[in-house]
């Protein structure tokens, strides 16, 4: 799901209970007919633990006790050591695969990983569902499995809803796309990462300003669980509704979805504060002379330099040459600027050479401008970012760092200056 680099082979286990679906020995072949009894369901499997679970899954089961079918298929396969992976990864140009597998050999898996479980029974006529299993089995060959991901717009459960859409008629397309929410793929983001603080702030630094716009209840089925419950709400041409029955048939005890968003400005605005009072308090002891205060801020200002100079890079660069369409317009473009680059070597140099004491002062003083630049820039049509968490962190570590090069810059007499 949100995965600009959520990526692991285990997100394609799913867990079906025993009960539910358990059917023994599974034939090798797939009929080109379904028995009339056979039936269609919609796995929905919650948040894990790893980052990459945290967007959940799904799959399509077929079960037909008469041609001993019980068979899931699902999108959300991938190997790295399929050709060109990185190389198609750094591009945006990811590739997934559908595949398929016993419904029972994803039983132990998810109960033994603590994640949710649903399954809902899909009302489908005797038609559709062998329409159904014949898109699935054509899908599931090596010709067409492939497809180039995108995590938002084109992943495993945009798949399955397109799948089942197709089907019945584009019903599912009718009653969803025009239903507006108050959501966003960035907050959607943030709700299902912000137990993962790392994950959480790489997401919200790489997202631009096109992850802002507010999405339909058809968009907003990129995630797994969302589109469960909004099935829930179609009903088909003839009234009749598309889900006949929700179950959870495993409840884990530790995992569950968060439903509100929590926000996280008072705890960056805290350790951006902590780390600007820092560079200027070792800015301070360094003009009277600290010889310690010199060493930390030639070697924190170096680093903070390299960080976020090569955090502007990488978002430049995403925008400018990749398919990471989501990470264009970024406005922390504003707050990680590939010029801070240049602080990794000058801090260093600092105390060695004093001409560099005033290239050092123009420079952090050029970025902190961009970063508060960046900050009034919120206040205009179009350029209103959901950033403000980047902008708490960095914006005082800019203006620490500028204030500590300034100092130094001062200290030195006139003719050294």
């Amino acid at each position: 799901m949100f995965k600009p680099a959520l990526l692991a082979l285990t997100i394609v286990m799913l867990n079906l209970t025993p009960d539910a679906l358990a059917l023994g020995a599974e034939s090798d072949t797939q009929p080109n007919q379904l028995s009339p009894q056979a039936e269609v369901f919609l796995v929905t499997v919650g948040p894990g633990d790893l980052v990459w679970e945290r967007f959940g899954h799904n799959g399509l089961v077929i079960r037909d006790k008469e041609n001993g079918i019980n068979r899931l298929y699902h999108w959300g396969l991938f190997s790295f050591q399929s050709e060109n992976f990185w190389p198609r990864y750094i591009r945006g140009e990811m590739l997934y695969a559908m595949g398929s597998i016993a419904a029972d050999a994803f039983v132990q898996f998810n109960v033994q990983h603590d994640r949710d479980v649903w399954i809902q029974k899909l009302n489908l006529n005797t038609v559709q569902k062998n329409k159904l299993v014949r898109i699935l089995i054509e899908n599931d060959t090596d010709e067409n499995r492939t497809y180039r991901y995108d995590y938002y717009l084109d992943n495993c459960s945009t798949r399955v809803r397109d799948t089942i859409d197709r089907v019945i008629g584009g019903v599912i397309a009718e009653a969803l796309k025009g239903r507006e929410t108050e959501g966003s793929f960035r907050s959607h983001t943030r709700r299902l990462l912000q137990g993962l603080p790392a994950a959480y702030f790489a997401s919200q630094l790489v997202l631009g300003n096109p992850g802002d716009r507010d999405i339909s209840v058809w968009e907003e089925t990129f995630t797994p669980m969302a589109l469960r419950r909004h099935l829930n709400t179609v009903a088909l041409r003839d009234g009749a509704p598309l889900v006949l029955s929700d179950q959870q048939i495993f409840h884990s005890k530790s995992i569950k979805e968060p439903m509100e968003i929590k926000s996280f400005l008072l705890v960056f605005s805290g350790i951006g504060l902590s780390l600007g009072l820092f560079f200027a308090v070792l800015g301070q002891r360094s003009a009277k002379g600290g010889k310690w205060s010199r060493r930390g801020l030639g070697l924190f200002g170096s680093l903070w330099g390299l960080l976020s100079g090569l955090a502007g890079t990488l978002l430049l660069l995403g925008w400018l040459f990749t398919e990471h369409r989501f990470w264009y317009w970024n406005e922390n473009l504003f707050q990680y600027n590939p010029l801070s680059l240049g602080l990794a070597f000058l801090f260093p140099m600092l105390f060695l050479r004093r001409r560099l004491s005033r290239s050092a002062a123009q420079l952090t003083v050029t970025i902190a401008a961009f970063s508060i630049v960046g900050l009034l820039l919120q206040s205009l049509p179009g350029l209103d970012q959901v950033n403000g968490e980047v902008i708490a962190l960095t914006l005082p570590i800019h203006l620490g760092l500028a204030w500590a090069a300034g100092r130094i810059r001062s200290s030195y007499p006139a003719r050294q200056r």
